[in-house]
């Protein structure tokens, strides 16, 4: 009797040394399973935010250059009307002021004023003064007709200054815009 007993203690013994492996492999799949959903979820969420964090920088671009497009070539039509009247007055110091005044603003570069033949008369950068325009610059800005604005940056902008009967010359200004947003490729 004491071996059945021993035996059946053994074997209950047994079972319940089994009951608890199987209670801990059990809990040890839950565990790897909810890791797993956590990875999971949070790979998704990732992806989800970095997606719309393009989005939204896309959309700022966007609204930045269609912004700065209609403020630059509001603020260009009335600077010719400025520039014109001091080229029919015959004041070439008070355009050369004006220039200066200009480029001391953030983002703007450089202006340029050229002749009708398509020399460089005025400059804010000294060395571009008494050129050819097209030796240095893309042609298309001297032929425009109105007010144009290129959005590669830096922005291009070119008006034409008009008298009376007669085109006077060109108004060209370069434009570096601010960045809203740092650039996509810088991490943090």
């Amino acid at each position: 009797m004491t071996t059945e007993q021993h035996k059946k203690q053994e074997t209950m013994m047994t079972q319940s040394s089994s009951r608890r492996m199987l209670v801990l492999y059990g809990i040890l799949a839950l565990l790897v399973l909810g890791m797993g959903y956590l990875l999971y979820k949070n790979t998704q969420l990732t992806r989800e935010y970095t997606q719309e964090r393009e989005a939204l920088r896309s959309t700022v671009q966007t609204t930045q250059r269609s912004t700065d497009r209609q403020q630059l070539m509001f603020g260009m039509k009335t600077f010719v009307w400025a520039v014109r009247n001091a080229l029919l007055q015959n004041k070439p110091g008070e355009i050369n002021e004006y220039f200066n005044t200009l480029v001391k603003d953030k983002g703007v570069q450089e202006v340029l004023l050229v002749d009708p033949a398509g020399k460089v008369t005025i400059s804010t950068n000294k060395k571009n003064q008494g050129i050819g325009f097209t030796s240095r610059f893309p042609t298309y800005l001297l032929q425009q007709q109105d007010v144009y604005f290129n959005d590669k940056i830096p922005y291009e902008l070119s008006a034409p200054v008009t008298g009376p009967n007669k085109r006077l010359g060109t108004l060209v200004m370069f434009y570096k815009p601010t960045p809203i947003l740092a650039d996509s490729t810088t991490k943090r």
